[in-house]
């Protein structure tokens, strides 16, 4: 046997299995002529008759008779890979769902996200912004982009590195005394926010919130200094940094999946599309 490859040993395995040409032409999908023309053909090219033909039934020859036991082996292993490749197709479609601050999801994620639409067109993320944070341990979420440890004990973490924030203000506002917006007492703890203490502790707080997007409109609104993640703000227009110094602070971002979870082909895909998006923005 030489061209015919794999299409050959799965035409004697139909044969051996179906004892006759019409049998091994049901199970092929294809009309009798052709298992008849094909076997022909591989029996010139093996330069020896396979089957002989006893009381219409199909009995491997002296020449074939060594290696029907290998032909079930190889047809076997063949199943039990194409039902492998099919599982883990059917596993890389359907929803992952990812959970993160909203600044994160629509600065990092959603541009980026033609990159997995590329690689994966059969999975649909479900992108939630939470401050709170789904829970992973209670399946809540398949992946969550977090800026702490969590407390949840079985959720496997990775750290991503850390996301720079600086001192910002709208462009234009001058180097006078202005207002902050800033997280309000249930962020008060994170860096930025402690940075944003020591350098203006008496300033007024004009607004807090709990969402970055807010807060950036509110500072362009109300002329006011705030901490955003360096990458994205040095490229907005609208603000400029605050060359002060002591006018910066770094935040760890971790990617965060539960064990059973992240074996998931879909879930494993994303994840490591997340990280490549995060690890690339920065």
């Amino acid at each position: 046997m030489n061209a015919g490859g794999w299409a050959d040993l799965e035409l004697l395995d139909h044969l051996v299995r179906g004892a006759t040409l019409s049998q091994a032409a049901r199970s092929l999908g294809v009309d009798q002529t052709t298992v008849s023309r094909r076997l022909a053909a591989l029996e010139r090219r093996v330069g020896a008759a396979l089957f002989d033909r006893i009381d219409g039934r199909l009995t491997p020859t002296p020449v074939l008779s060594p290696v029907v036991e290998r032909l079930r082996t190889i047809s076997e292993e063949a199943s039990l890979s194409l039902a492998t490749l099919l599982r883990r197709t059917a596993e890389l479609q359907g929803q992952v769902r990812v959970t993160s601050i909203g600044f994160v999801l629509s600065a990092i994620l959603a541009p980026a996200l033609a990159r997995l639409e590329q690689r994966h067109p059969g999975l649909t993320l479900d992108l939630v912004a939470d401050n709170q944070m789904l829970s992973i341990e209670r399946r809540e979420a398949d992946i969550a982009i977090r800026m702490a440890r969590t407390g949840e004990d079985s959720v496997r973490v990775k750290s991503l590195g850390t996301l720079r924030f600086r001192l910002f203000r709208p462009r234009g506002q001058g180097e006078g005394p202005c207002p902050v917006v800033r997280y309000g007492p249930a962020l008060a703890h994170v860096p930025e926010m402690q940075a944003l203490d020591r350098l203006r502790p008496d300033a007024r707080v004009a607004l807090t919130a709990d969402k970055l997007e807010i807060l950036m409109e509110a500072a362009l609104s109300l002329g006011a200094e705030l901490m955003l993640p360096e990458v994205s703000a040095s490229r907005d227009p609208r603000f400029e940094a605050v060359d002060e110094p002591g006018a910066a602070a770094e935040r760890p971002v971790y990617l965060m999946m539960h064990p059973e979870r992240a074996r998931v082909p879909s879930v494993a895909a994303v994840a490591a599309f997340i990280e490549e998006a995060v690890r690339g923005w920065k």
